[in-house]
C-alpha cells in the first residue's frame, strides 16, 4: 500500500464573512477501498494539470508553522493526526482573513512509493447533481468532482532535505477566487522559484538552434519527439530530464543533444519543468476570434500554408475534405437562393 497516512477534515463558511466551522476526525481514515480510489483520482488530476507551480517554503515567512510540524512528523515527535489537525486549524486561521463563503473537505495524505515520500493536501470540490431516491422522488446529492482542483500542495520530503534545492513544493492555486487563493498560499507559505514559461521558451530556443543543424525532415521529427516527451513528462508530474531526453532522441549518440543544450545554457540544468502551452505552440499554431478559429501543425508552413507578413494574409493550398464538402454545400445552396 503506497498510502502511509491519510485523513479528511472539513471546513465550511455559510455566506460572506460568516464564522468558519471546522470539523476534524479523531483518527486516521483507513487507507483502503474508496479513499484509495479518491486519492488516486485526485493525484492523477494534479499530475495532469497544466496549472502547477513549483517552488519552496518562503524563507522570509518566518512565522509559517507548517515546516516545523512536518519536521516533527518526520522525526516522529508528533503523530500524523495531531499534525493534520494543526494544519487544518492553520488553514482555518488564514481563511478567516478572507470574506468568501465556501464548503470544502481537506484530504491530507502521505504517500511512500519506491523509497520516495510525498505529502499531499487536497481541497476537495463538490458538484450538485440530481438523483432518484428509493421513493422514486427527485432529490439532490453532492458528489466529489476529482477532475476539478482548486487548491493542492505537494511536498517532496526527499528533495526538501537536499541543501539549496528550490523545487520541493508544487502547488495549484485556483485563479477563480483571489481571496481564497491568497489565503491558501499564505497558509502553505509557498513562493515560486521557477518561471515555467521563461524556462520553457529558453529551452525551445535551444531546440530551434539544434534543429537548424539537421535536415528539414530530421528537424520536424526531432521537434515533435521533444515536444511529445516533454508534454508526457509534464502530464505525469515529472520534470524533463535532459540526459534521458537525449537518449530518447538518438540511441546511437545518446550524449549529442544533452551536450548541445549544456553548451548553450549559461548554467547547465539536468532537469527543467515545462510550460505545456508553450510546448504545444512550438509545433502547432492556433488563433481564435469571435467568428474565426484556425489551428494547424507548424510542419505545414511553407508547403500547404503560406503567410505573407506584410499583408497579413494566410494562404491555404490544401484543406481537409470535410471542410471542402461543407464549402461546396454552402456554395450550392447560395446559388439556389
Amino acid at each position: 500500500m503506497s498510502i502511509k497516512n491519510c485523513i479528511i477534515h472539513s471546513l465550511k463558511r455559510v455566506g460572506e464573512s460568516g464564522e468558519i466551522n471546522l470539523k476534524t476526525r479523531e483518527s486516521e481514515n483507513t487507507p483502503e477501498g474508496p479513499i484509495v480510489s479518491l486519492f488516486t483520482q485526485l493525484k492523477q488530476s494534479f499530475q495532469r494539470s497544466a496549472q502547477r507551480q513549483y517552488g519552496l517554503f518562503d524563507p522570509e515567512q518566518g512565522d509559517n508553522p507548517l515546516p516545523g510540524w512536518l519536521k516533527q512528523y518526520e522525526n516522529e515527535s508528533m503523530g500524523f493526526v495531531s499534525v493534520s489537525k494543526n494544519i487544518a486549524e492553520h488553514l482555518k486561521s488564514k481563511l478567516e482573513e478572507s470574506q468568501e463563503g465556501f464548503s470544502a473537505h481537506i484530504l491530507i495524505a502521505v504517500e511512500e512509493l519506491l523509497e520516495e515520500s510525498h505529502l499531499y493536501i487536497f481541497w476537495i470540490n463538490h458538484t450538485e447533481a440530481q438523483t432518484i431516491d428509493p421513493e422514486l422522488d427527485i432529490d439532490y446529492v453532492n458528489y466529489i468532482d476529482a477532475s476539478k482542483l482548486s487548491f493542492v500542495i505537494k511536498l517532496d520530503f526527499n528533495q526538501w532535505k537536499v541543501e539549496n534545492w528550490q523545487q520541493y513544493l508544487s502547488v495549484i492555486s485556483s485563479r477563480g477566487n483571489k481571496e481564497l487563493a491568497q489565503a491558501f498560499l499564505q497558509f502553505c507559505g509557498f513562493i515560486s522559484s521557477v518561471n515555467l514559461q521563461q524556462q520553457t521558451d529558453e529551452f525551445l530556443s535551444i531546440v530551434d538552434e539544434y534543429a537548424q543543424t539537421l535536415t528539414p525532415e530530421e528537424s520536424k521529427q526531432y521537434k515533435n519527439k521533444i515536444v511529445d516527451y516533454c508534454v508526457e513528462q509534464d502530464m505525469q508530474g515529472n520534470p524533463v530530464n535532459i540526459k534521458e531526453l537525449s537518449e530518447e532522441l538518438n540511441s546511437k549518440e545518446p550524449e549529442h543533444f544533452v551536450e548541445f543544450v549544456n553548451n548553450k545554457q549559461e548554467e547547465p540544468k539536468e532537469e527543467i519543468y515545462a510550460h505545456r502551452s508553450s510546448l504545444k505552440k512550438f509545433v502547432r499554431f492556433y488563433g481564435r476570434e469571435k467568428d474565426l478559429s484556425i489551428s494547424f501543425s507548424s510542419d505545414m508552413m511553407g508547403e500547404n500554408i503560406i503567410f505573407n507578413q506584410e499583408s497579413g494574409e494566410l494562404t491555404l493550398k490544401s484543406i481537409p475534405k470535410s471542410l471542402q464538402q461543407q464549402l461546396a454545400k454552402y456554395l450550392k445552396q447560395a446559388k439556389t437562393e
